[in-house]
């Protein structure tokens, strides 16, 4: 049987991807996946091989690897311009992805190294660069006093509010967030985090990650990397990115900053916001509305969410709604329980946008 070019490509990219997450079962379920045989599969392992772009590997549990290169730079935070690392060290490394992949690197790459040069207040920059035939993972880590610090001394001395790390933490997924609001947008880290294919920040032993599947695995294994070589982690970004990424980085700009407008729209991942459990509380929804009422459009996602309680929805959906009517609230990726609880706060009011 023979296959297109393009679906030959996806079984590839599915089987790699199986294995660079040491799944032992990358046989059968490529052959189940895409109806053909594990003999098949074996045959595309072996044209890998003979590619370079695969390696045996008795340490790992499914046998086989991929092909990586890396880089690692340890350097002093004095006199650094975030764009002359970028072409110095990262783009010679990344001459073979798509332009795309290299459009969102350069911009992601110096948005979180200048984070780490002019707000880290550390003297020391770690750069460790990793780059397999399927991802390019970069990840960027300071000696500083740490982003969830910053956030805390922050929000005290600007809205007199009191926050721990892990709601420090979450102020990240609103945008529109800087410590230094008279050098910097704090739009950064949001559109960063919008166009890779995973993002996370650790620092004061606290995680805040977007589109991580395994996030306490994504952050560790850079981690490692860096307890040897640093006394003391301030700040640790980690990012990810598909090498052959379709979507450009105009198109999320576009997407939340339309030229004309500005940073006018949020997303704010509800499952992530409330990381302990469904959406129920009015403190849970105050804590997730503040500052909000900075943009013209909020989109809550409630993917994952199986229930939300009616103190909740209606503090969102029906109190900050009639406060400001000219902001648009939209729920998205709603089950049929959330969306009946948003009819129910807001029969005979102002209605979101559910889709």
């Amino acid at each position: 049987m023979s296959f297109t070019e393009e679906k030959r490509k996806a079984i590839i990219k599915y089987m790699l991807d199986k294995i660079r997450s040491s799944d032992s079962g990358f046989l059968r379920k490529t052959a189940d996946n895409f109806d053909i045989s594990e003999t098949s599969v074996r045959r595309y392992v072996k044209s890998c091989i003979e590619e370079g772009i695969l390696l045996e590997d008795q340490d790992s549990v499914c046998g086989f690897c991929l092909t990586e290169s890396r880089g690692q730079w340890d350097l002093e935070n004095s006199g650094l311009e975030e764009d002359s690392v970028y072409f110095e060290k990262i783009a010679p490394m990344l001459t073979d992805i798509s332009a795309n992949a290299g459009d969102i690197w350069y911009y992601a790459f110096t948005e979180i190294m200048n984070n780490a040069i002019e707000h880290s207040q550390g003297d020391r920059i770690l750069l460790e660069i990793r780059k397999d035939p399927l991802y390019t993972e970069i990840s960027i880590t300071d000696n500083g006093a740490g982003i969830f610090r910053r956030i805390r001394e922050y929000m005290d001395k600007k809205y007199g509010i009191r926050t721990d790390t892990k709601q420090a933490a979450l102020e990240l997924y609103k945008g529109k967030l800087t410590t230094e609001p008279e050098a910097h947008s704090g739009e950064g880290i949001f559109f960063v985090s919008k166009m890779l294919s995973e993002f996370a920040i650790w620092s004061e032993n606290t995680a805040y990650t977007y589109r991580c599947t395994q996030g306490d695995a994504f952050i560790q294994s850079h981690l490692i990397s860096y307890y040897t070589r640093i006394k003391e982690i301030g700040t640790m970004a980690v990012m990810k990115l598909d090498n052959d990424i379709k979507h450009t980085s105009k198109e999320i700009f576009d997407q939340f900053a339309p030229l004309e407008q500005g940073f006018v729209k949020t997303l704010i991942p509800v499952r992530e916001m409330c990381p302990l459990g469904n959406p129920v509380a009015r403190s849970q929804a105050r804590r997730i509305l503040r500052r909000l009422e900075e943009f013209r459009e909020i989109i809550f996602d409630f993917r994952d969410i199986e229930f939300m309680g009616q103190g909740f929805a209606d503090e969102v959906f029906r109190v900050f709604a009639n406060r400001h009517p000219d902001i648009t609230l939209t729920a998205v990726n709603a089950n049929e329980t959330v969306q009946g609880m948003i009819k129910h706060v807001t029969h005979g009011g102002k209605e979101a946008d559910i889709s």
